[in-house]
């Protein structure tokens, strides 16, 4: 018999909202070092801002200092603010509708500073999400279970009720000790045929989502 499961969370980064860029591919080739020479110092500091109202310039200062070219912080941030927009994937939007409809308590987790949760809500993320917690605001961010123990709190549901949908491993690493079911978003189809295996969602109903 399939587990029954009460709510299912969502981080917004690269599963509900699509940015233009990837800071650790672009910060990467900006200069001009391979990805995971960039990711330690990234990885390292990412916290501070994810947890505390700290600027861009100061976060990629912080980052570039790490690997000696503290100089080059200045031209990464103004070619951050220069990128294109992102752009909402529609066809989250209309699943979360289905399962809302299917008595589904959705929520959103992101791991965002104070200025993305700004940006956030500038596109709309509270029409879409009742709850909606950011990072930098509720002061826990993922992978801790203390972040996704407020979620489930906020959805009014047991952790051990809760599916969580991320496409960044390290945020679902402690999903077995938390208790929580995870899911590792890598694109929609794979996604869709995770929830189906789950039984959260039929075939037909994917054929209305995906175009």
């Amino acid at each position: 018999m399939q587990k029954k499961f009460d709510a299912i969370g969502f981080d917004w980064s690269g599963v509900v909202f699509f940015h233009s860029v990837n800071f650790r591919e672009d910060g990467s080739r900006f200069l001009g070092i391979s990805k995971e020479e960039f990711s330690v110092p990234y990885f390292k500091y990412n916290h501070l801002s994810n947890l505390k109202d700290m600027s861009s310039l100061e976060f990629w200062t912080t980052v570039f200092s790490d690997l000696g070219r503290e100089n080059e912080a200045q031209g990464f941030v103004e070619f951050l603010n220069n990128a294109a927009p992102g752009e909402i994937n529609t066809e989250i939007l209309v699943l979360i509708e289905l399962l809302e409809k299917k008595g589904y308590k959705i929520g959103l987790l992101s791991n965002n500073t104070s200025s993305g949760a700004a940006e956030a809500r500038a596109v709309g993320v509270d029409d879409v999400f009742k709850v909606a917690l950011f990072s930098a605001e509720v002061g826990c961010m993922k992978p801790h279970k203390e972040a996704f123990e407020l979620l489930a709190t906020k959805l009014e549901v047991n952790v051990s009720d809760m599916i969580f949908v991320d496409d960044s491993p390290k945020s679902l690493e402690k999903a077995s000790e938390i208790g929580y079911t995870p899911i590792l978003y890598k694109n929609m189809p794979e996604f869709l045929d995770e929830l189906k295996k789950l039984g959260i969602v039929t075939a037909d109903e994917i054929e209305n989502i995906t175009p």
